[in-house]
């Protein structure tokens, strides 16, 4: 028995495409995500942990990653000797290309654990040991500085500039003189006529009650 005229009526095949994408607009809403999480320890533990020239807490820590692979990894501590290390983040099965799509349509947060776990060995005092260490220390400084971009000479003058106006309290303009009186930072101190033998024409050197020398 039909109850609908045939222009209301939608195909089978329609209704399932219309279900389909009903279905996955709303998993795209409320559906979860995969949280990749790095945790890191280290014996002993209260290290300094660097990721990628990162600092990102001290041990034990965890650590949310993007995307899996080989991270540099720096850790510290006084009185032990610095560890730099490649440590691997690798996927699980259920979150490699393919079954990941799943993972990321299930309605809740799915989380992927990778543990690290670093031991530092006490530190050397010997000469060798102290000298490698400010060799390290050098080299990183280096890369550091060649990394960063040199300023302009058009930036050392807005420097310059900004320097003298906190300074004088007044902009001014790069290459053009600072205005404004110049003032001593103290004035010379006047003789005190009230204390003898610093009369003019006195001597310093003769008693003030003895006539002047000739």
């Amino acid at each position: 028995m039909e109850f609908l005229p045939s222009r209301f009526r939608v195909p089978v095949r329609g209704s399932k495409l219309v279900l389909l994408a009903t279905l996955l607009a709303s998993v795209s809403i409320f559906g979860g995500c995969v949280r990749r999480v790095v945790e890191i320890t280290s014996e002993p533990s209260g290290a300094t942990v660097w990721l990628n020239d990162r600092e990102v807490g001290s041990t034990p820590c965890d650590v949310e990653i993007l995307h899996y692979g080989v991270y540099d990894v720096r850790v510290t501590k006084v009185g032990y000797e610095p560890l730099s290390v490649g440590k691997r983040a690798a996927a699980p099965v259920w979150d490699l290309p393919g079954p990941d799509l799943v993972a990321e349509l299930l309605p809740f947060e799915v989380t992927s654990r990778t543990s690290w776990h670093l031991a530092l060995e006490a530190e050397d005092m010997s000469v060798d040991s102290v000298i490698e260490r400010a060799v390290a220390m050098r080299d990183r400084l280096v890369a550091v500085e060649q990394t960063t971009p040199a300023k302009s000479q058009n930036d050392l003058s807005d420097d310059l500039a900004a320097e003298v106006e906190r300074a004088n309290g007044e902009a001014v303009e790069p290459g053009q003189p600072v205005g404004g009186p110049l003032e001593p930072v103290e004035a010379p101190a006047e003789p005190d006529p009230s204390i003898p033998g610093l009369d003019p024409g006195s001597n310093p050197g003769q008693a003030p009650d003895l006539p002047p020398a000739v």
